[in-house]
């Protein structure tokens, strides 16, 4: 039981875990395989509060903290963890970035329809000369008397295929490093914006994925987040947020390669005696269970620290790093407890290790959080 949770943390855990048992799982496979989004499930998530947990009641969410973001993005990563990445999104990229920068009639114009579950947003940062390196990007905003002439291109971008809002980070013309950024908000059916075909992937199937090219977009002033040229910044906080969570998704997909380990073992019989006997089999599951623990119990803290307004860049790495690397060895020891049936999609232990892959690459690969961590260690922090 860990110690970062209260009792209102652990009911909202029962109540989505129970949503994902029972609304999730069982279509799970399907989703992956059709490579199809569950509106259906999505709008039912909104309906019971799941989708802004961190928002304010004011503007439709439930009031909660950062720590119950994380709660419902590990839940319903446990069953489907592509889910789990666009529902946040939504409920943090887009919904969280507003409360904190939007002006009122922003929030009240945006945040409830998402929150509520009716409309799925996006977030576009990367770019396709800017991943990792996120203030390399070259998407310009010109201002234009009362408007802004958006032109460049996004990719990897999380929900767009589906989305009808997005923030867009860009920057003003001339402007290099972290000077000039802005953050602005766009909608589909805007003249110019385009978005191209979801991408067919390896993992996360059921989270829509595409590229989307804004080829002289003109976005009222009205829609700019927070102030003009002060973007980045603003875009760092987000991204503290998010990455103080960033080991929930590979937390969700640990926990459900433990269940499976855990069910599989001690009904597969072999040489008359259940796998779960075997020390082999039994230190495979111990070292997810211990992997699982560490990992949940170090990302609490870290979302803790964040909310508290403390600089976590060396932890979040941590946290990413330690849990997507635990999530892809207990999604390959998952297989290997599996044997043939691991390799094949009958017991969704192979679509975890699919899924688990994503947690080294996307958000800043584990090389890029391996720096961040020497970097930080280096300068005595």
């Amino acid at each position: 039981m860990s110690v970062y949770l209260n009792d209102e943390h652990r009911a909202l855990r029962a109540a989505v875990r129970k949503f994902v048992d029972e609304e999730i799982i069982p279509i799970a496979a399907e989703l992956d395989r059709e490579n199809k989004f569950p509106l259906e499930a999505y709008r039912q998530m909104g309906e019971l509060g799941f989708l802004a947990p961190s928002v304010s009641p004011e503007y439709g969410g439930a009031g909660a903290d950062l720590l119950s973001t994380a709660l419902v993005k590990e839940e319903v990563a446990r069953g489907a963890a592509g889910l789990g990445m666009s529902i946040n999104v939504c409920s943090l990229n887009f919904c969280h970035t507003l409360e904190m920068y939007g002006t009122e009639e922003q929030k009240r114009r945006y945040i409830a329809e998402v929150a509520s579950g009716r409309k799925l947003a996006s977030w576009m940062l990367t770019e396709p000369n800017a991943g990792s390196d996120a203030l390399a990007l070259q998407t310009v905003a010109r201002p234009d008397g009362n408007k802004y002439i958006v032109k460049g291109s996004k990719t990897f971008i999380t929900n767009a295929p589906l989305a009808e809002y997005f923030i867009c980070i860009a920057r003003l013309p001339g402007t290099k490093g972290a000077r000039g950024g802005l953050q602005l908000l766009l909608e589909r059916g805007m003249p110019g914006l385009e978005v191209g075909e979801k991408f067919d992937k390896l993992g996360m199937r059921c989270s829509p994925t595409s590229e989307v090219f804004m080829e002289d977009v003109e976005v009222p002033k009205a829609n700019l987040i927070g102030a003009e040229g002060q973007g980045f910044p603003e875009m760092f906080k987000t991204l503290d947020a998010e990455r103080s969570m960033g080991a929930s998704t590979s937390i969700g997909v640990m926990q459900a390669c433990l269940e499976a380990s855990v069910k599989y073992a001690n009904q597969r019989v072999q040489f008359e005696k259940p796998l779960a006997e075997f020390q082999l089999v039994q230190e495979m599951i111990a070292n997810m269970a211990t992997g699982l623990e560490v990992a949940r119990e170090y990302c609490y803290k870290v979302v803790t620290l964040c909310m508290r307004g403390r600089s976590i860049i060396k932890e979040a790495a941590i946290a990413k790093l330690f849990a997507s690397q635990m999530a892809v060895r207990s999604a390959l020891d998952a297989v290997q407890i599996h044997g043939g049936y691991g390799y094949i999609k009958e017991y969704h232990v192979e679509r975890f290790l699919r899924d688990a892959k994503l947690g080294e690459i996307g958000g800043g690969t584990s090389q890029i959080q391996t720096r961040l961590i020497a970097k930080e260690v280096l300068r005595g922090r």
